[in-house]
C-alpha cells in the first residue's frame, strides 16, 4: 500500500527541488523518491523485506505446525 509523506519547505527549497526535478526529467514526486533511495544505497542503508504470505497458504502452514 502506498504511503503519503508530506514536506514542509521553504519557497526557496521548493525551488530548488522544482528545478531538479525539471533537470532530471523527473516529477517532483519521483524527484524526492530517487533522492531518497540514491542517499540510501550511498549509506549503505536498505530494509529486508518480510515475506508476506495470505490467506490459504498462511492458514495452510499454521495448521501443519499445530498438527
Amino acid at each position: 500500500m502506498a504511503k503519503s509523506l508530506f514536506i514542509r519547505c521553504s519557497e526557496e527549497t521548493q525551488a530548488l527541488a522544482h528545478a531538479l526535478a525539471e533537470n532530471e526529467n523527473r516529477s517532483l514526486t519521483k524527484q524526492i523518491i530517487h533522492m531518497i533511495h540514491e542517499e540510501a544505497d550511498r549509506k549503505g542503508i536498505s530494509l529486508s523485506k518480510k515475506e508476506v504470505k495470505l490467506g490459504l497458504q498462511s492458514l495452510a502452514e499454521t495448521k501443519s505446525q499445530v498438527s
